[in-house]
């Protein structure tokens, strides 16, 4: 499980890269995004991450970890696996040093869900980072009440319905 969690967030710098891949990792990560996304709408979001400036592109990966870090709080108890985690996921996502020291700084004080859907705004990552919370949920080997009604509020923030979101989650334990 913490090797598609590595996987998958760094697809999100893949991506940003116009989907060039650079290592093993991020060829597990293409995999899982596949799963989630399909062929289709991953070639179309990596061709909108080519599209954009490098500040639109440096938002949404901002929104991602926000939005992984707002799910692995969701049951208040963070282990020090999940932080582990948590901290990997912001290394890997090539934002420059000073945000990757905003986001750690993050893990203690997450954001809002309204902020970071501001940030998050595209729907296909979106959906993928729905994907990775799914997996951070679930990275402690115990799931809770707390965790899924955090999952489906993150999805009805994000504009998921119920249907696509159960999808998602299905996709992910495939």
């Amino acid at each position: 499980m913490m090797d598609a969690i590595g996987a998958m967030s760094s697809w999100v710098g893949a991506l940003s890269r116009g989907g060039v891949l650079m290592g093993h990792e991020e060829e597990e990560g293409a995999i899982l995004a596949h799963e989630v996304l399909g062929t289709a709408r991953l070639e179309e979001l990596r061709e909108w991450f080519s599209s954009q400036t490098r500040d639109v592109v440096e938002r949404e990966r901002r929104g991602a970890v926000h939005a992984c870090i707002w799910m692995a709080q969701a049951d208040r108890e963070l282990a020090t696996d999940e932080i582990e985690l948590l901290e990997r996921i912001i290394e890997g996502s090539e934002l420059p040093p000073k945000v990757q020291e905003e986001l750690a700084g993050a893990i203690d004080e997450p954001l809002e869900l309204e902020d970071i859907a501001e940030e998050l705004t595209q729907r296909g990552l979106r959906e993928l980072v729905l994907g990775l919370s799914w997996q951070l949920a679930l990275a402690d080997g115990a799931l809770d009440d707390e965790e899924r009604s955090a999952h489906e509020e993150l999805a009805e923030v994000f504009g998921v319905d119920e249907d696509r979101a159960d999808e998602i989650r299905e996709s992910v334990l495939a």
